[in-house]
């Protein structure tokens, strides 16, 4: 029997659910000694490339997945077995979004059947449509739902999901999903629903619950999972959970080996850029650097002449003449229009940044080195920061939507984290602090980072004194929720521009702007 693989398991970007971070999971799966781990976060990646690096640095296989939400309110498991699924994944998480709207997912099921290449599916926990029929006693309503996952994921990849958290009815869920799975001639796999690491982060998941849903403690009960069994259990444990049941074990560990997805990205290449009849990106930006110098120096040294060649072949041989086309695109496009904007930062270094007017510093009068912003040696993309006039940067951003197309174009969005302040004030109502406390407390604070909190409160007298508030418990978890995030939202200015469309590579959603599109 193989080593047993979590498939169901949240991080804290399950915004306000899950309790631990992914490099935390990642830590704890190496230290029980595993060799995979898939994340599978609500409706949504938030956290995936940040699990992709610390699994590949810890010498964990990281599976890429998410629970998803249909539209008639159930969970369903979603696993990327290949390059084609996790795009097929990227989409339905983009529909579910662009249709239920900012603050609720929502997945049809024409799309989800359209859309199931390359996918394995689970058929997910207590919210998934199959047990959700069990636990009501629909036994035959359960079966039938079974048959339409199956006709639609194939034999394969759709598995029927157990799992055990000692809860009255887990004994007879697990017999009923094992029958069904026999009756239909498919896989059933074990999970456990992980939502923290370890059984003691189960009280931070406890106030992340009541703060998604602005209650407390004390009137939480119903909202809150009825014990700590949710963490990441060991292959000894599971397997005497599932005693009866060996081949649950056995499938994760073979749903693992199936899948492999990559995240580096570095196949994907920026978007065309339109070019006159006879050019090429290499001979364009050729020729605009070549105009440039000449407006820009008088008169053209030979050392001047050297260094804009040096660069030319340097870009040249990276590929990235339509990068540059691209920047310099957009800054003529703000110079002509008469919107403030100038590159910044190492671009600087860079004679071709000067020439074609993204940046305003001679780097060959201040003795700059370019190697300093691109060089052959380098992965990945020069950085070319530009700031643009408050005033104008919206119709710089419309401008890029109309020039590459919705399609192609998204803005970024902010992870915003727990900080002292509002740490204090979230934690503090979970609680059951008095409010009028919690923002005196919160108001008195000299820093904004939660590090130091409890340094903060020590100095505060009448607060530490009071020993009718949980003032131990209370500092402690603010200092486990500190850059934990929170929500999300739109960069000010940050935009993705790809070559292929982008719901093939990232899962998109609307932002709160109208018309705008975030990733």
């Amino acid at each position: 029997m193989g080593s047993y693989v979590e498939l169901h398991c949240h991080s804290n970007f399950s915004l306000l659910d899950g309790a631990s971070p992914p490099e935390e999971l990642v830590a704890r799966v190496k230290e029980l000694g595993m060799t995979a781990l898939a994340i599978t976060d609500h409706d949504g990646l938030y956290g995936a490339v940040r699990f992709y690096k610390a699994a590949k640095e810890s010498g964990i296989k990281p599976l890429i997945g998410a629970e998803i939400t249909l539209d008639n309110g159930c969970h369903l498991l979603l696993i990327a077995e290949n390059k084609a699924g996790y795009s097929n994944l990227c989409r339905l998480l983009s529909y579910s979004h662009l249709k239920g709207g900012k603050t609720k997912a929502a997945l049809d099921w024409p799309t989800l059947a359209s859309l199931s290449s390359g996918l394995i599916c689970l058929s997910g926990c207590r919210s998934g449509e199959v047990c959700k029929c069990l636990v009501q006693a629909k036994e035959d309503d359960a079966m039938a739902v079974a048959e339409k996952y199956l006709e639609v994921f194939g034999r394969k990849e759709f598995f029927l999901e157990i799992q055990f958290h000692y809860l009255p009815d887990d004994t007879r869920l697990c017999e009923q999903l094992v029958f069904i799975a026999k009756k239909l001639g498919i896989g059933y796999v074990a999970t456990n629903n992980v939502h923290y690491a370890t059984p003691e982060k189960h009280k931070l998941q406890d106030v992340l619950v009541c703060i998604k849903n602005r209650t407390t403690l004390d009137e939480s009960a119903k909202l809150r999972r009825p014990n700590f069994e949710y963490y990441l259990k060991s292959h000894e444990e599971m397997c005497q959970l599932f005693a009866g049941y060996g081949e649950a074990i056995a499938n994760s560990s073979l749903i693992a080996e199936r899948c492999s997805v990559g995240l580096e990205f570095e196949e994907y290449r920026f978007p065309d850029f339109p070019l006159p009849q006879d050019e090429t990106g290499m001979s364009y930006l050729t020729k605009l650097c070549y105009l440039g110098m000449e407006e820009r120096y008088e008169p053209v040294t030979e050392k001047v002449r050297k260094q804009l060649e040096h660069e030319l072949g340097v870009i040249d041989k990276m590929n990235l003449a339509g990068y540059f086309l691209i920047v310099w695109d957009i800054m003529h496009y703000a110079r002509k229009n008469g919107i403030p904007a100038q590159g910044r930062g190492s671009a600087a270094d860079s004679i071709v940044a000067y020439v074609l007017g993204i940046t305003r510093v001679d780097p060959i009068r201040h003795n700059l080195l370019f190697e300093r912003f691109l060089n052959e040696g380098m992965k990945g993309t020069p950085d070319i920061d530009i700031d643009v006039s408050t005033n104008h940067r919206e119709k710089l951003i419309q401008y890029v939507y109309d020039k590459y197309g919705q399609e192609h174009t998204a803005m970024v969005s902010n992870v915003v984290t727990f900080q002292a302040r509002n740490a204090v004030r979230d934690v503090g109502k979970a609680l059951g602090i008095p409010s009028h406390i919690v923002d005196r407390l919160a108001k008195s604070l000299d820093s904004y980072s939660a590090s130091n909190l409890k340094d903060e409160v020590a100095n505060l007298g009448e607060f530490r004194n009071n020993g009718s508030l949980p003032w131990q418990k209370f500092i402690s978890l603010c200092q486990e929720i500190a850059d934990f995030p929170r929500h999300l939202s739109i960069h000010v200015g940050g935009m993705i521009v790809s070559s292929c469309p982008l719901v093939d590579i990232v899962p998109l959603e609307p932002a709160t702007a109208p018309g705008r599109i975030v990733t």
